[in-house]
């Protein structure tokens, strides 16, 4: 014979017993709506721990995008900076470059033309 709650109360009837008998109070089968919403809750508590894992993890990861939009923006200002410092660095080179090849003899010096004293002199000797 199968025992099932359906059939147990006949079962327990027939059963010879001895001592005392408790009244026992027949199990109510859970309805499936009931099944339903505990289930549904126990989805919602631990549904609710990762979507707040996940609300955290996305407000970190819009923080850090934010800091890495704005050290892209600094780091371009700083190479703009940096660009223009090397123009004009090159520019005023040249510019020094140019003007001291000027203070320069050419590179065929004439012949020095003979001092009071028989020396030769140069014409640098006359700026000094």
């Amino acid at each position: 014979m199968k025992l099932d709650l359906a059939n147990f109360r006949t079962v327990a009837a027939n059963l010879p017993v001895k001592g005392e008998i408790c009244d026992i109070t027949p199990a109510q089968p859970s309805t499936q709506t009931e099944t339903d919403t505990e289930f549904v809750s126990l989805i919602q508590k631990v549904g609710a721990t990762s979507i707040a894992e996940i609300d955290r993890l996305m407000t970190e990861l819009q923080l850090a995008r934010d800091f890495l939009q704005s050290e892209r923006e600094r780091i371009e200002q700083e190479t703009i900076r940096y660009t223009n410092l090397t123009q004009m660095t090159l520019f005023t080179a040249k510019v020094i470059s140019d003007a001291v090849s000027q203070w320069q003899p050419a590179r065929n010096p004439q012949p020095s033309t003979p001092t009071p004293h028989g020396k030769g002199f140069s014409p640098l000797d006359q700026q000094a």
